[in-house]
């Protein structure tokens, strides 16, 4: 016959790893024997009355299970922590898990959780791997209303290029903003949005660039030499003007062979008739400056030649 361990061990290895303490006194554990497995180290405390048992370093992902079992059935993972479930690349860097609890409900706020009462219809809400969540029009909506006009582009554009939103989610979530306070920023950063974005950095450098009417005619521009064969591909672009601009983020093209890759390729960049800008997340501390930079360029004028 199993015993009451195995039966705990079980029932958490269905949640990942987490029970909670109804669960454990449904088996029979007294107060005491969960104390005794917590202060042993075996289990971990995560939220009020729920507890890690896997010897390992417990996922965000699990947080937010622990969360909701902690908060109760009505509880849904909104912002930022529906955002993980979604697996959306960026997200504001906030470690609380943020739940949303009926407005009848007690306030449930603990160290690293916080409790909100959003008005959500039924419509509102949808599960991922069985956990309750905010739909990803919703989220987006949500996380909008919150968010800097440029994080919020930025974490659209990573969501959009990892084919994890849609067209319609936006859609969707432009209705969801209506009449809600940062409404009209929201929707702007709605239609700034661009899945051809590779990275916050290009997203923010296209911003920069839009915001002082250079707005690129292409993103993710294919440049090939006269015999067809790819030579780049350029962040932004403006092929009537023969100027490109990359986002260069300086980590694996640090490395030796990655620069001597990346001066050959310019020399054939050049050799083709065009101009490259490459700007880092340093020169976007400096938005006139690469204002300055893409306009001289543009300014030069250099002809594509195919």
């Amino acid at each position: 016959m199993a015993s009451r361990l195995d039966l705990a061990t079980a029932i958490a290895a269905d949640q990942g790893g987490l029970i909670t303490a109804a669960q454990c006194a449904s088996l029979g554990f007294s107060a005491g024997a969960v104390d005794r497995l917590v202060k042993g180290g075996r289990w971990r405390p995560v939220f009020r009355g729920v507890y890690f048992t896997w010897p390992t370093l417990m996922p965000d992902r699990q947080r937010i299970r622990a969360a909701l079992l902690s908060c109760g059935p009505a509880a849904v993972a909104i912002l930022a922590s529906a955002g993980i479930l979604y697996r959306w690349p960026v997200l504001p860097d906030d470690p609380t898990v943020q739940v949303s609890l009926p407005a009848a409900g007690r306030r449930l706020d603990q160290p690293g959780l916080t409790a909100r009462q959003l008005v959500l219809a039924e419509e509102d809400v949808t599960a991922v791997d069985g956990l309750a969540v905010t739909t990803p029009a919703r989220t987006a909506a949500d996380l909008l209303l919150r968010l800097p006009f440029e994080d919020g582009v930025a974490m659209l554009d990573a969501a959009l290029n990892a084919g994890l939103l849609s067209p319609e989610h936006l859609d969707a979530a432009s209705a969801l903003v209506f009449g809600r306070r940062g409404a009209i920023q929201a929707r702007e950063s709605l239609a700034a949005a661009d899945g051809r974005a590779q990275s916050p950095l290009e997203t923010r450098v296209r911003l920069i660039c839009r915001d002082d009417g250079l707005t690129p005619e292409e993103l993710q521009f294919r440049v090939r030499d006269a015999r067809g064969v790819l030579v780049a591909i350029a962040d932004l672009a403006w092929p009537s003007r023969g100027v490109l601009v990359e986002a260069d983020g300086r980590d694996v093209r640090s490395r030796p062979e990655a620069l001597l890759h990346d001066r050959r390729r310019q020399n054939q960049l050049i050799a083709l008739g065009f101009i490259l800008v490459r700007f880092t997340w340093a020169d976007t501390l400096h938005p006139r400056y690469v204002v300055q930079a893409v306009r001289q360029a543009l300014a030069v004028g250099g002809r594509i030649s195919r």
